[in-house]
């Protein structure tokens, strides 16, 4: 019985820690849950915890500690100020661990004008001088898809008059 108790009481100074660890990770910059989980998962594997991660994440998530529709928010508007089209987003909203409907949700309310998005990067990139020669434009078209930009995007970036 001594033993059981004793247990329960190590067990709940591990889940403190963690949680102490996770809203310290959360306090930094928001997380996904997927995102938080897998360092949670490796500082309790390092530790030899077992702890229900679930409930944890659960617990944050309730209260507001976590979400992953303000992490897909700040996802959406960071990438897109960074200079990265919709394509890329996506691909990192997957990595993070969100549904593509919810990255989806985020740009349709934050509605970035990606035309605009994909010039100033040809700009910052390439420079003003819209380029004449095959290669030239191939190379900066090839830049603007890696960045996940589309095909209209990249013609209307290329395309464009300096001012």
């Amino acid at each position: 019985m001594v033993d059981v108790v004793h247990d329960q009481e190590h067990i709940n100074k591990q889940l403190a820690s963690l949680r102490y660890q996770a809203m310290g990770l959360l306090a930094r910059r928001e997380q996904s849950r997927t995102e938080l989980q897998q360092k949670l998962q490796i500082k309790c594997l390092a530790k030899d915890w077992v702890v229900d991660l679930d409930h944890l994440l659960d617990e944050l998530e309730r209260q507001g500690l976590q979400s992953d529709e303000r992490f897909a928010e700040v996802l959406v508007r960071s990438k897109a100020n960074d200079g990265y089209g919709v394509t890329r987003i996506f691909q990192w909203g997957y990595q993070y661990g969100l549904s593509r409907l919810l990255v989806q949700s985020q740009v349709d309310v934050q509605q970035p004008d990606w035309f605009e998005i994909a010039l100033a990067q040809k700009r910052k990139h390439c420079g003003w001088c819209v380029a004449t020669d095959a290669p030239t434009r191939a190379k900066q078209a090839r830049y603007l898809y890696q960045r996940g930009f589309a095909q209209e995007q990249i013609q209307y970036a290329l395309q464009a008059q300096p001012e």
